[in-house]
């Protein structure tokens, strides 16, 4: 037996007789962790965000736009328990519970920073005996590579 048949008979196998049902609607309203989408011109209301109902910090919250597409699966398999699986527009991301503030936008953060080292490398003071010259050893102009991780990108 190749291996997509064993992987699709033990899919079949654990979720015994329940049927996964996978709908498209169009996100009316978000409260919280839990939104309204309209699915076939009816508004269903408590249709959860995020693949558990616990209270960790630790999660992943994707909150739809609203008036944009998501994808809806039932748990159970019987149109209870509904979750969102995928959405066309986030408003919003958060991981973590959001305790680190949000992403830096990288280019004008390292043109403040760039523009800091210039002024750094361009000071003088007036000392006893006249003007100091410019550092001696100058600072180095960053490069976002520098600092950047590019596996979140926004």
């Amino acid at each position: 037996m190749d291996n997509y048949k064993e992987l699709a008979q033990l899919v079949r196998s654990a979720a015994g007789k329940a049927q996964l049902t996978l709908m498209q609607g169009i996100v009316r309203k978000v409260s919280g962790l839990t939104c309204e989408v309209e699915i076939g011109g009816i508004a269903v209301p408590d249709v959860r965000l995020r693949a558990s109902e616990a209270a960790d910090g630790g999660q992943m919250l994707v909150t739809p736009k609203t008036g944009s597409a998501v994808i809806v699966g039932s748990l159970s398999g019987d149109l209870t328990q509904l979750v969102v699986l995928a959405v066309d527009q986030a408003e919003s991301i958060t991981i973590n519970g959001g305790k680190l503030g949000g992403l830096i936008n990288i280019e004008p953060l390292t043109q403040k920073i760039n523009e800091l080292v210039q002024a750094f490398n361009a000071h003088t003071h007036q000392g006893f005996h006249g003007p100091t010259g410019p550092p001696l050893k100058p600072a180095q102009q960053l490069n976002k590579s520098d600092y950047e991780d590019t596996t979140i990108k926004h």
